[in-house]
């Protein structure tokens, strides 16, 4: 499911993006590594609805397993499957980190900032350059 979105609002999600993996590095550095997986997930919605934005006026709404489907006619094949590989990790821990009981390890943390500096970066490169924060 996707909702209309103005265009030009896209660089609003990405500013969202940039901002959550901020608090994603922030809350590691503090040995928070809860909140490093769930800002990490949110910075990769953000991006992604970033694209989706931009290249559709729409952004995905609904079920975050599924907010990938709303951009793939945005990205090559090939990119779409990077993209989605390093989402499928992330969104693995994100059920863990905000719902469960069990607890996050650094190395999650670590995983899941890294998984989503790497969609915010392969998304800014989809985007305008003078927008590339």
């Amino acid at each position: 499911m996707a909702k209309s979105v103005d265009k030009r609002l896209y660089e609003n999600y990405l500013q969202k993006a940039d901002e959550m993996l901020d608090v994603a590095q922030y809350a590691i550095d503090g040995s928070k590594n809860n909140a490093a997986v769930a800002a990490s997930v949110h910075c990769a919605m953000n991006a992604i609805d970033a694209v989706a934005v931009f290249y559709l006026g729409r952004r995905h709404i609904g079920r975050h397993e599924e907010a990938l489907s709303v951009i793939k006619g945005a990205m090559t094949e090939a990119e779409f499957k990077d993209l989605a590989k390093q989402f499928g990790g992330l969104i693995a821990l994100k059920n863990q980190a905000e719902y469960q009981p069990d607890l996050m390890t650094t190395s999650q943390a670590r995983d899941a900032v890294a998984r989503a500096s790497r969609i915010l970066s392969k998304v800014k490169l989809k985007l305008p350059a003078d927008d590339q924060r």
